[in-house]
């Protein structure tokens, strides 16, 4: 199973790189203070409350199979759609490029998911063991 979900979690973590990437050149366009606190606090909310969400899915659960919660973040259909749909909108968008709102936008969501994505799947072992579930192979 790592042999597939070892190139998608790659590709989460170049998303995350790239939001990264948005997040500095939003710094760097020397945006009002409030404005950067709002959307980098915005994009940290949602990350930690999307992964909050996953893992409800799997609190009453006894038994899981070894890479159900991995899988289940790393191939989140909306998650996946969300990110296309912002990388999309990003790149192919060349009037819109230059508008503050939307590159906050863009970032939000991008770092919103990768951010949650790689969380998730590091933090599943603590989440597994917290919460006494057996593990099936």
């Amino acid at each position: 199973m790592g042999l597939i979900l070892g190139p998608v979690l790659l590709i989460w973590f170049a998303i995350f790189i790239y939001s990264i990437r948005l997040g500095y050149l939003l710094i760097y366009k020397n945006m009002a203070l409030e404005i950067t606190l709002i959307t980098f606090t915005v994009a940290l909310v949602g990350a930690i409350a999307f992964v909050f969400y996953g893992y409800r899915q799997f609190i009453n659960e006894t038994s899981l199979w070894a890479f159900e919660i991995p899988s289940y973040f790393v191939f989140n259909k909306f998650a996946i759609f969300t990110a296309v749909l912002a990388l999309c909108l990003h790149f192919f968008s060349t009037s819109m490029q230059t508008s503050a709102a939307v590159n906050c936008v863009v970032f939000i969501l991008l770092f919103m998911f990768s951010a949650a994505v790689l969380l998730s799947v590091g933090l599943h072992d603590r989440f597994i063991g917290y919460n006494n579930i057996q593990l099936t192979h």
